[in-house]
């Protein structure tokens, strides 16, 4: 089974309502943030949860750059980036042919969280 399949199945198992997007992407939201899982159809063992658009950037883009570096440099697995002008947060990793996605899937998921609330705290001081 595809680990996009499993991603569906424990977020159904746990109640959680999804759906896949136009792109592909299995879109949920958990603690009250909308996330996605993005499959990697060239790499079935590359796991990626995305936090999308957590801030837009005014006046401060230096600031935000300066966060995002120490955030990537800081957290474990978690890669800050910019979209245009919106700040978004990953979690990726590589995983086994079979992942037990049970294992781990609501560790990323809290350290995205953990990711939101650094990234306020570095930009907003």
């Amino acid at each position: 089974m595809i680990t996009t399949d499993l991603v569906k199945n424990w977020l159904s198992n746990e109640g959680y309502k999804w759906e896949v997007d136009n792109d592909g992407d299995v879109k949920f939201k958990w603690q009250g943030r909308t996330y996605y899982y993005s499959e990697d159809k060239n790499d079935d063992q590359f796991f990626r949860i995305i936090m999308p658009g957590i801030y837009q950037i005014e006046n401060n883009r230096e600031k935000v750059l300066e966060a995002i570096s120490t955030v990537n440099r800081e957290m474990k697995v978690l890669k800050a980036f910019l979209v245009g002008d919106y700040l978004w947060l990953s979690v990726e990793m590589f995983v086994d042919s079979s992942p037990e996605v049970e294992d781990f899937i609501e560790r990323c998921l809290r350290i995205l969280e953990a990711g939101f609330d650094k990234i306020a705290k570095e930009i907003l001081g």
